[in-house]
């Protein structure tokens, strides 16, 4: 295609371009142009199938000059326009039957298959209840905390943390979309570990420094920290599955900014994985709690410090994998394309597993009540009878494992005075701490055997007991 002359000294050039999967290679092809001596902008296009040049000088930017650039991305440039061969999934053909493309349909299965196995792992890691191995109290070893951290790399708190690790993981790709280096395309994901693993440190401190002075017991702070950063990964999801609505509400940075941020060296950039590290000790993760509140009651800088600098690093294994396989998966256009599909798809289920949860914590309709209602819980009996007063009414339950089970009633009367009676016989995770908005404020810590929480006189409605998390199968409480 013959250049266009913008103006005296800017002329616009397109080339067709073969080759491109997904929306990061546009990026990764504007990038390398824009390194280019002279080239004032360039707009790839996986839609059209070309790149438009704009550029200081007349003289054409050929096709083979091009190839050579990009040897070895599987990109293919030509003056002409590409035929592509490209077929919906589930078309008709000339008779009017429908066909199917099977080589899409076989790469989407595989991709599939990676996202559903990984899932099934995580279930099954889940429903193991490692965490019922861990005893941890302020007599504990530091090594128990080390331990406890690598149960909450592979349990629920994986669905927090490693899903906002693996969103990211999309957003450093594409800003190092066209460094080769390995060790300079890992500065955001080491950055990121450096980060949580320091503010863990001295965070913690500051809780052992302070102890009961302060408390992270906010329960509308934590589910509207959790639920943004929920509907932020299902942006990121979609985008990464091509979604093209989702990209149009988180659009690309404007061409001036991507193309100062590919010839800075990126220095500038660092604050933000740093930051985004060390803002995973606010996250609720039932265990990170746990840890948190025996840093709270040990009174001592150096000793809460390193009980949640312990447990950072036992989380630190399964971040690691997500960081290195994001690395792997990202290093070839090819790649990146599968890699889209199995992120985008695990990053949707944690989304929407995360806010089930905070649904259930705020005392909303979820999926979680399907599953109740589909059975008849089971019932549990508590360890040691309670007497209390016989004008009390009591709403009785035992917690154990990752479990909350009736152990009585749980339909009561409203405006009589009502204590919750909780047998803890080793509850562990999420469901250790309490949590029954609209039955009392916050999360409550439990201890092993009987604990016992002032209710009030409960007004008329329908509320759950739940972990902190909102994780743990609630048990329901109606008032009327």
């Amino acid at each position: 295609m013959d250049d266009k002359n913008l103006n005296t000294d800017r002329f616009e050039q397109t080339v067709y371009v073969d080759g491109m999967h997904c929306a990061s290679c546009e990026v990764l092809i504007e990038k390398k142009l824009l390194k280019l001596d002279g080239i004032d902008a360039a707009d790839a296009s996986l839609a059209r199938g070309e790149v438009r040049i704009v550029k200081k000088f007349a003289e054409k930017i050929t096709p083979a000059h091009l190839n050579q650039i990009f040897l070895g991305l599987g990109y293919r440039f030509s003056n002409a326009p590409i035929r592509r061969d490209y077929q919906p999934l589930i078309g008709r053909n000339s008779a009017g039957s429908l066909t199917f493309n099977t080589r899409r349909l076989k790469q989407i299965s595989r991709s599939l298959l990676l996202a559903l196995g990984l899932l099934f792992a995580f279930f099954i890691a889940e429903n193991f209840q490692f965490g019922r191995f861990v005893s941890i109290n302020d007599a504990s070893s530091l090594g128990a905390f080390f331990f406890l951290g690598l149960v909450a790399g592979i349990s629920s708190c994986a669905a927090l943390i490693g899903g906002v690790l693996l969103s990211l993981t999309k957003h450093w790709h594409e800003q190092y979309i066209d460094v080769t280096s390995t060790s300079k395309r890992a500065t955001p994901h080491a950055l990121f570990h450096v980060g949580r693993l320091v503010s863990f440190f001295f965070l913690g401190g500051i809780l052992g420094l302070v102890g009961d002075a302060i408390t992270f017991n906010s329960t509308s702070l934590y589910v509207t920290l959790v639920m943004i950063i929920s509907v932020l990964m299902l942006l990121v999801g979609l985008q990464l599955l091509n979604v093209s609505w989702a990209a149009r509400l988180m659009p690309r940075l404007p061409k001036f900014i991507t193309r100062a941020a590919a010839r800075d060296g990126r220095g500038q950039s660092k604050l933000m994985p740093l930051s985004a590290g060390a803002l995973t000790f606010f996250l609720p993760c039932g265990f990170t709690l746990i840890a948190q509140g025996v840093a709270l009651a040990s009174g001592n800088f150096l000793y809460g410090s390193l009980i949640m600098l312990y447990f950072a690093f036992g989380t630190l294994p399964t971040l690691l994998v997500i960081s290195i396989s994001g690395l792997k998966f990202t290093s070839k256009p090819h790649l990146t394309a599968k890699f889209s599909t199995v992120a985008g798809i695990l990053i949707l289920f944690f989304s929407f597993y995360n806010m089930n949860g905070q649904l259930n914590v705020l005392g909303l309709p979820s999926l979680s009540d399907m599953a109740f209602a589909a059975k008849t819980p089971d019932m549990a009996t508590l360890s040691a009878p309670t007497t209390l007063d016989d004008s009390i009414q009591l709403i009785s339950i035992v917690a154990r494992d990752f479990n909350y089970l009736p152990a009585g009633p749980t339909t009561i009367t409203a405006g009589v005075p009502t204590k919750l009676v909780v047998d803890d016989q080793g509850a562990v995770g999420c469901s250790t701490f309490l949590s029954a908005r609209g039955l009392f404020d916050g999360f409550v810590a439990l201890k092993r055997g009987q604990n016992i929480i002032d209710l009030g006189t409960p007004k008329a409605g329908t509320y759950k007991i739940t972990c902190s998390m909102g994780m743990v199968s609630p048990v329901v409480i109606k008032v009327q």
